[in-house]
């Protein structure tokens, strides 16, 4: 008996023996590489830029209401919080399942280990919402052991989810700030950890490098008022904005 049969059995014995009815699957479909461009419609890139293997997307009715549920594969849980936070917009309840979660009137994300999370409930009913934190539980375990690394250096403190974004690459960074963008294309980076700052148009940045080199080259690039906190390996500073972001993308946070 292969593992996924193995697991998949396990949580219909897990569904059962807690809630009495386990979800009905109308569709499941596994994308993988680059199958993942002709689901997400040319959003795949972003995605790619974070690593990602594998997802798994199923269509489900649970106590009589409809959901889609997509479970994205990470290489890490700082990767899977990374795209994550690019995906949320106006949370009305924050990090409250003892994971990174975020809760908008169509839709529950989460950050459940290396795996990105998105429960999408059409009809936005106060009853598919009431059943949606059920309804996660059944098909990844959140434990907070499992939590994203957050740099103690950022000084923040929960709910994290909507004041933080881990960037990857050039897409995530572009798609937050031009200056930013124009700061580090020539820099060597892993990540870097993004807080905006609207009311003064700016934000604070912590970008760790992949050698400690790039934080000279990175130093002569900003003004030494703007260098809040420096490292080994990462610099900690604030920016301005030239242009001001749009933030409302929609009750789905697409």
């Amino acid at each position: 008996m292969n593992k996924y049969l193995i697991g998949l059995l396990f949580t219909l014995f897990v569904q059962v023996t807690l809630f009495g009815q386990a979800p009905e699957v109308k569709r499941e479909r596994v994308f993988t590489g680059t199958g993942l461009y002709g689901f997400m419609n040319g959003g795949a890139d972003q995605f790619l830029e974070y690593g990602v293997s594998k997802l798994v997307t199923r269509d489900v009715v649970y106590e009589g209401n409809e959901y889609t549920i997509d479970i994205y594969d990470m290489p890490t849980a700082e990767d899977a919080f990374g795209i994550y936070s690019l995906h949320i917009f106006k949370c009305s309840r924050a990090d409250t399942l003892g994971c990174i979660d975020c809760l908008a009137p169509y839709q529950l994300q989460a950050v459940a280990g290396n795996k990105y999370v998105s429960v999408v409930f059409p009809s936005g009913s106060e009853d598919a919402k009431s059943k949606v934190d059920e309804l996660i539980r059944l098909y990844v375990p959140l434990d907070s052991k499992e939590n994203p690394r957050i740099p103690e250096a950022l000084g923040l403190s929960t709910p994290y989810s909507g004041k933080l974004k881990l960037l990857r690459g050039p897409i995530s960074i572009s798609g937050v700030s031009m200056s930013l963008a124009n700061l580090v294309k020539d820099i060597s980076y892993s990540g870097i950890w993004y807080i905006a700052d609207k009311p003064a148009k700016g934000y604070r940045a912590l970008i760790e490098v992949t050698d400690g080199k790039e934080v000279g080259k990175l130093k002569n690039k900003v003004e030494a008022s703007d260098i809040l906190q420096s490292g080994d390996t990462y610099l900690l500073i604030k920016g301005h904005e030239k242009e001001t972001e749009q933030d409302d993308h929609g009750g789905f946070g697409f």
